[in-house]
C-alpha cells in the first residue's frame, strides 16, 4: 500500500494491492483515499479533497461578500479558495475562506463547519484567529485574521535548526493548545502553518480536525484515513485511529523537513507494518544540538507508544532548549533571518 502512495508499484502489483483490499476493510478505506488524493493536485503534499468532474468547475464569488471586498486571491486548497478581503465595517484586511465548487458537496461543507467550531474552540497567538463564519449563495465561508507572510512550505529549505526550533517550538504550543480543547488537527504539514512577518508562527486550516473529550483520562483515538498522505502517521496510514501522537509524528517530519530540506521515503517493512527509512539529524545537519535532534526523532518513531505522551511533554523540551540558546546568546528566529534562506 505505501509503495502504491509512492508510484511504485508495476501493474501486477497494483493488481495484487486491489485484490488484497476487496478483503481488508482497513486497507479498503487507505486505497480508497490514496486514490482520491492522485485524482487531485498534489497527491502527497495535499490533503485528500473530494474529487470527480465537479471538482474541476469552480464558481466564481462575486467581489463583495456582506461587509467584506474581495481584494485579491491568496491561494487554493482542496476544500476551497482563500482571497484577501477588506472588512469594511472594522477597516481592517482579513482572509476570507469560501468554497468554489459549482456544487459543494457534504464533505466540503462539514469541512467548513468543523474548521469553524475547531479553532472558535482554541484561542493561542501561534492558532490563527477566526473572527467570524457566514454563507453567500448557499456556499459557507470563514473570516480569519490576516497573516501577512509565508507559509513554510514557501521557504527555501533547509533552515539552520535554531531557526527550525524556534518555529517548531510555536507550532507546538499551539497543537497543546488544540489538544487541550479536545481538537485533533489531522493534517499538520508545512502548508498549514505560516510565518509572520514579525517571525512568529501560526497554526492554521483545522478543515480536517476531530472533536474528541478532554478528559485526559480516557484514550483519544478518531478513526478515518484523513490527511496529507506524505505527512500521515505508519499507524494512520494502516488504517489505525487518528490520536495525538499522530499529530506529534507530522510534527515531527515538518521540523525534520525544515532541518534537512526532505522528507524520509515512508517504506514497507514486513506484510502488515510501515517505517520511515530516518536518517538521523545528526548525519544530516552539522552542528545540530544533540537533545533538539533526539526530540524530533522521538516523534517519528514507529510505534506511537514510543514517542512523547502528550504534546505537552515536546513544549517543556523544546522551551528548555530554547532557553538554553538564549542563555547563550542566540536570538530568536526573525522574518529577515528567514528572508536570508531563501535564494
Amino acid at each position: 500500500m505505501v509503495a502504491l502512495v509512492e508510484e511504485r508499484l508495476d501493474s501486477g502489483a497494483r493488481g495484487r494491492v486491489h485484490r488484497h483490499a476487496a478483503e481488508c476493510p482497513a486497507c479498503r478505506e487507505l486505497l480508497v483515499a490514496v486514490m482520491r488524493s492522485q485524482s487531485c493536485p498534489g497527491p502527497l503534499d495535499a490533503p485528500l479533497p473530494p474529487c470527480g468532474p465537479a471538482a474541476a468547475r469552480t464558481w466564481t464569488p462575486p467581489g463583495v461578500l456582506d461587509e467584506f471586498h474581495l481584494v485579491r486571491l491568496l491561494g487554493r486548497g482542496g476544500m476551497g479558495a482563500v482571497y484577501l478581503a477588506h472588512d469594511t465595517s472594522l477597516d481592517r484586511l482579513v482572509a476570507l475562506k469560501l468554497s468554489v465548487a459549482l456544487e459543494p458537496d457534504t464533505s466540503t461543507l462539514d469541512s467548513f463547519a468543523i474548521e469553524a467550531r475547531a479553532i472558535a474552540r482554541i484561542k493561542h497567538p501561534n492558532v490563527v484567529t477566526v473572527f467570524r463564519a457566514g454563507q453567500v449563495e448557499g456556499r459557507p465561508y470563514l473570516v480569519y485574521e490576516y497573516v501577512d507572510g509565508k507559509s513554510l512550505a514557501e521557504l527555501a529549505l533547509p533552515l539552520p535548526w535554531r531557526y527550525a526550533l524556534d518555529i517548531a517550538l510555536g507550532l507546538a504550543r499551539g497543537l497543546r493548545a488544540a489538544h487541550q480543547r479536545g481538537v485533533l488537527h489531522r493534517d499538520v504539514k508545512p502548508g498549514n502553518a505560516i510565518l509572520d512577518a514579525d517571525g512568529s508562527i501560526k497554526l492554521l486550516d483545522f478543515g480536517l480536525a476531530a472533536f474528541v473529550g478532554t478528559d485526559r483520562s480516557k484514550p483519544w483515538a478518531v478513526p478515518g484515513v484523513v490527511g496529507t498522505p506524505r505527512y500521515m502517521a505508519p499507524e494512520v496510514r494502516l488504517g489505525a485511529p487518528a490520536t495525538p501522537q499522530s499529530d506529534l509524528y507530522a510534527l515531527g517530519l515538518l521540523v525534520y523537513e525544515l532541518c534537512t530540506g526532505r522528507v524520509p521515503h515512508v517504506r514497507a517493512s514486513g506484510a502488515d507494518r510501515v517505517a520511515a527509512a530516518l536518517v538521523p539529524l545528526v548525519d544530516l545537519v552539522p552542528g545540530v544540538d544533540l537533545d533538539f535532534a533526539e526530540a524530533v526523532e522521538r516523534c517519528l518513531e514507529e510505534d506511537p507508544s514510543a514517542r512523547f505522551g502528550r504534546v505537552d511533554a515536546l513544549c517543556t523540551a523544546l522551551e528548555r532548549l530554547g532557553a538554553r540558546g538564549q542563555d547563550a546568546g542566540f536570538a530568536p528566529v526573525r522574518s529577515a533571518a528567514i528572508a536570508e534562506t531563501r535564494p
